[in-house]
């Protein structure tokens, strides 16, 4: 142990970068499958470097038209070739998706070029931050030996190295999320560092919007500390960061837009029990049998609607109305992607090596941090982490499910499994600070 903790920088560098390099070789440099939404990032990101801004060109309609998986809604999606998924206008400035990611990979694209190289790059510099933010969060807490144990786990994870390779924003959510923690830590002792942890909530917004939610959670856990000018430091950080997104679709749309407008889309199909066949999940026949308003399963007529914040509000209502015209069926599904996404192997990962990780590796990993998080159920930071985890289980569980969307919060099953394990060694854990030591003899 001596040893790692002596060279600890390099280990931990090379942790991160061997195993990817070795990936994206075994890759032959190609995006690996399946496609997802690889060429909308990519798309839009050459378009920007182009002066086309935010925006789907002609051609990307076109085949999303005709390639979707979706074979039961592609003729209603593809009756006006102007519109991707019938609600977003082509060649025209669009808030369907988040800015961040295109910006970024616009932005490396400006230096190696529109290729998968630039991808692997990009995708690998924030593997780099997050493997810092870990390593960090953790030392800064509870000792620098779980610490490094806790970064070379998260380096070397299965997961993490498969979707550094991809064209999407799924790398850098699972990096920037132990940033966040790291900063709203920090936050409770370091006054600024109540802005930065704002700050990075909003750029981890501008990249998945999931991270609207965290804010909420850092300001309660602030209140709790009784730092209220620290909390509002989080809130100046986070509006500062999404104010240029929002003037932007003030000024191309007419509306000071905040969150992607595909989120109806979303919401539309993932309770849509034609496309969930497809899928493989199956509704039991009682609850079936009993659907209300099915009318609403079908795409809405969007002929005389013209933009694209009206095309998305007749969807989302529709939704909507579906949603609490049948809640058993919604309250079924909520439970099948509760498990999708506490699952090992299902929901949105079909690669085998992946699943086999699942069971040999993240399975291991959730029991023994579920057993270390109810030991230090009275350690705040602790409380912090679960309730962040709980979080995401339940956006996603009301909305997508999957292995796929559970991968930020595994750093935080990775955090608790290192811990564990440095208990176990018998390593010795760091100091409680001033002002928590001051409150625990209060208590006491």
């Amino acid at each position: 142990m001596k040893l790692l903790l002596k060279y600890r920088y390099s280990i931990i560098v090379l942790a991160v970068l061997v195993p990817r390099i070795v990936w994206f070789l075994l890759l032959g440099g190609n995006l690996p499958e399946p496609p997802r939404d690889q060429g909308i990032y990519i798309s839009i990101a050459g378009r920007m470097n182009e002066g086309e801004g935010i925006s789907y060109s002609r051609e990307m309609g076109l085949l999303r038209s005709t390639m979707t998986r979706e074979a039961v809604f592609r003729s209603s999606w593809s009756q006006d070739p102007e519109y991707l998924f019938g609600i977003i206008p082509v060649e025209t400035p669009t808030a369907s998706i988040e800015p961040g990611y295109p910006l970024l990979l616009a932005s490396v694209f400006m230096i190696t070029g529109p290729s998968t190289g630039a991808v692997f790059f990009l995708n690998s510099i924030f593997a780099l931050l997050g493997a810092w933010a870990i390593w960090k969060l953790t030392a800064e807490n509870w000792g620098e030996k779980q610490a490094v144990l806790a970064a070379l786990i998260w380096s070397l994870y299965p997961y993490y190295i498969y979707y550094t390779a991809y064209a999407m924003t799924d790398m850098i959510h699972i990096s920037l999320l132990p940033v966040i923690l790291l900063l709203t830590l920090r936050s409770a002792s370091q006054t600024g560092a109540g802005f930065a942890s704002g700050l990075a909530a909003g750029m981890l917004f501008l990249i998945r919007s999931t991270a609207v939610f965290l804010v909420p959670l850092q300001l309660v856990w602030l209140f709790v500390k009784k730092k209220w000018r620290t909390a509002l430091l989080v809130v100046t950080g986070f509006v500062l960061c999404c104010i240029p997104w929002v003037i932007r679709n003030q000024l191309v749309l007419g509306s000071p837009v905040l969150m992607p407008t595909k989120g109806s889309l979303n919401l539309w199909m993932r309770n849509n029990p034609s496309l969930l066949a497809i899928e493989g999940i199956s509704i039991p026949g009682f609850i079936e049998d009993g659907i209300n308003r099915r009318d609403l399963l079908e795409y809405p007529p969007m002929d005389g609607i013209d933009s694209e914040l009206d095309r998305s509000r007749l969807l989302m209502d529709r939704a909507k109305d579906f949603i609490f015209a049948n809640p058993l069926l919604f309250s079924y599904l909520t439970v099948v992607r509760f498990g999708l996404f506490l699952s090992p192997t299902g929901g949105t990962i079909e690669n085998s090596v992946a699943k086999l990780a699942g069971l040999l590796i993240y399975l291991p990993m959730f029991l023994i941090a579920v057993r270390e998080a109810f030991r230090r159920r009275r350690d705040g930071r602790v409380i912090l982490l679960v309730c962040v985890f709980i979080l995401y289980l339940s956006l996603h569980s009301l909305a997508h499910g999957g292995v796929r969307y559970r991968l930020p919060v595994d750093s935080i099953l990775i955090l608790l499994t290192a811990l564990f394990a440095g208990r176990k060694a018998g390593w010795g854990e760091k100091e409680l600070s001033a002002e928590e030591g001051e409150r625990e003899i209060e208590e006491k």
